[in-house]
């Protein structure tokens, strides 16, 4: 038999053979468990999606996990008329709170925003109206920031005014 040398290790050609087959076999087996790798899909706090070999970072929300074989064959992408796109996925209390608002879910805040803005004007107005019938005297700061007292003529008017703010506040908020 021949024999190879190797510094500090003599083999025969046939378990040299046998040995460098039984490496590249592993090799080749390692390196196909190393192409099968996870694909983690995820949505930053921005809504945007994100596909990585890397689980999300602490503010990303995972959305899907799946084994990707680059060593697998290729095959052609189908044209995009022929895939089919499915219908939008109903939002539910599962749906990642990162994700944007739908229109529709920002007019329900804009309304639900403009009617508290409503109530609390009309609260405030209605407020006011009945410090002005509940007192007997009103002032207002004069020019030194001494108190100056309105004539009853002048606290009506006050009164009527205040009724008509109240009313206008309120009829809006409806």
């Amino acid at each position: 038999m021949d024999a190879i040398r190797i510094p500090g290790v003599r083999l025969a050609a046939p378990r040299l053979a046998l040995l460098c087959g039984v490496a590249a076999f592993a090799a080749s087996a390692w390196l196909s468990a190393s192409a099968d790798t996870e694909v983690y899909k995820w949505v930053d706090p921005q809504g945007r999606i994100h596909y990585s070999d890397r689980p999300p970072p602490s503010e990303g929300k995972l959305l899907s996990m799946e084994a990707a074989a680059s060593a697998r064959p290729h095959v052609a992408a189908p044209s995009p008329s022929a895939v089919a796109t499915p219908p939008p996925a109903p939002r539910s209390a599962a749906t990642p709170a990162t994700l944007p608002p739908t229109p529709g879910e920002i007019r329900q805040k804009v309304e639900a925003d403009v009617a508290t803005a409503h109530a609390e004007q009309c609260k405030t107005a209605q407020d006011r109206y009945q410090k002005y019938v509940n007192s007997r005297h009103l002032y207002r700061e004069g020019p030194n920031q001494e108190r100056v007292y309105l004539t009853d003529a002048e606290l009506e008017t006050e009164r009527l005014n205040a009724k008509r703010e109240a009313d206008e506040a309120c009829s809006n908020s409806g």
